[in-house]
């Protein structure tokens, strides 16, 4: 197994460069902070059993912790130390790289090193402990049935189809949020938003700047707009347009969409 990982390693050399010039550009901003202690702890905890929200979920990572402590550590330890050493290390070393560099400690960054874990939780040789993996595996197969059958998709089909149904001839819309933009689902569904952003700061490159058009961000709203149309994370309270008052809202679960009115 060693043998392969180098060479693949070997294989990845040429592949350093871009790599390189990908890091060089998100310097420029990243939406990961620096991590934290307990952020390394619930990276260790999502691994083990919670990373999908769900009321189970806490029941099958104590389990798994459970059979962790029932192990025989010292039989075949060699090979149970290189699994604890694939699951551990890559996260370890991306968290202490991540204190002092660009911050990419991020649990989807490091999801190859499950197995590992899985591994030596399957690798328990006490008997008696077969009938707690069953129970853990019946666990983890409801909540990944939970997670495929109700889905967090944010319905922006629905909001889009709001937007047709309530827009008229002059109104203009727009993503008020430049970090958390929907600017891609607005266009695929039909509603172009350009993002507004009125700082005339070159966005962060994490938002898709490589793939944005010129029109695709704007400093200053038209002037002859009748009305305009804010896709936001934000209440409509909270909007604050020279010019303009709230006309409507309506709240698509965390998303919302405000019509807003030019004040006479």
């Amino acid at each position: 197994m060693f043998r392969s990982i180098v060479i693949v390693g070997i294989g990845y050399i040429p592949w350093m460069i871009p790599l390189y010039s990908q890091m060089t550009m998100i310097k420029g901003g990243f939406w990961l902070g620096k991590p934290t202690i307990n952020g390394l702890g619930g990276l260790f905890s999502d691994y083990l059993g919670t990373g999908i929200p769900h009321k189970l979920a806490i029941y099958a990572r104590n389990l798994v912790l459970l059979i962790f402590a029932l192990k025989i550590w010292t039989k075949d330890f060699k090979r149970t130390f290189f699994l604890v050493l694939w699951f551990t290390l890559p996260i370890l070393i991306t968290w202490i790289v991540s204190q002092k560099f660009t911050p990419i400690f991020f649990n989807r960054y490091l999801l190859y090193t499950i197995p590992g874990g899985m591994i030596i939780l399957a690798s328990n040789s006490r008997k008696y402990v077969t009938y707690l993996l069953l129970v853990v595996m019946a666990l983890f197969a409801i909540i990944d049935l939970h997670y495929f059958i109700n889905p967090t998709k944010i319905p922006f089909r629905d909001l889009a189809n709001y937007v047709k149904q309530t827009q008229i001839p002059g109104d203009f819309l727009i993503n008020e949020d430049a970090g958390s933009h929907k600017l891609w689902e607005s266009k695929f569904y039909g509603i172009p938003a350009p993002i507004y952003d009125p700082t005339n700061i070159p966005l962060p490159y994490f938002v898709g700047t490589a793939l944005m058009e010129k029109q695709d961000v704007i400093n200053v709203l038209p002037k002859d707009s009748k009305r305009l149309g804010v896709i936001t994370y934000k209440k409509g309270s909270e909007l604050k347009f020279a010019g303009y008052k709230i006309l409507s809202e309506k709240s698509f679960k965390d998303l919302n969409f405000v019509w807003m009115g030019k004040v006479k």
